[in-house]
């Protein structure tokens, strides 16, 4: 059950699902008088020596990848505060299962309200679910919020 001034967490690729998930969570912070903890995990790529000079580009352009996920935290942020919600970002660098699960049981969290994009198939096989896995590890409750089509 989510208590006055919970902190409810809401990761964010910044996808249309993403979004959707936290226009969820800030109803119920609204209504729950909640923080909005929105953190963006951005993952790393696994390196092989196949890919010879590819990796040494990617680590370049990662404060590039840094800031611009930054600036997009920031403006969600500042739309939540017009909305009146109270949030607090954070970025991360890893897979973002474990960091959110790290993260929510760090900061005491009751809630996970996460978009799910409904893949199946090859797509799903490939790429897995960070939605499934969260929902396996989470020492919390997890919420996950299906866009509507």
């Amino acid at each position: 059950m989510l208590a006055q001034n919970a902190h409810i967490l809401v990761p964010t690729d910044f996808s249309e699902p993403s979004n959707y998930a936290i226009e969820y969570a800030a109803t119920l912070a609204s209504a729950f008088h909640a923080t909005l903890h929105l953190v963006h995990v951005i993952q790393e790529i696994e390196y092989t020596e196949e890919w010879g000079n590819v990796y040494t580009k990617l680590k370049e352009i990662r404060p590039l990848v840094e800031e611009r996920s930054n600036e997009k935290l920031r403006a969600l942020q500042e739309n939540l505060a017009k909305q009146g919600v109270t949030s607090v970002t954070h970025i991360a660098h890893g897979r973002p299962d474990i960091f959110l699960t790290e993260y929510a049981g760090t900061h005491s969290i009751p809630l996970i309200v996460i978009g799910t994009s409904g893949k199946r198939g090859v797509e799903h096989f490939v790429l897995g679910s960070t939605t499934e896995r969260l929902l396996r590890s989470a020492p919390c409750s997890v919420l996950a919020v299906r866009l509507k089509k």
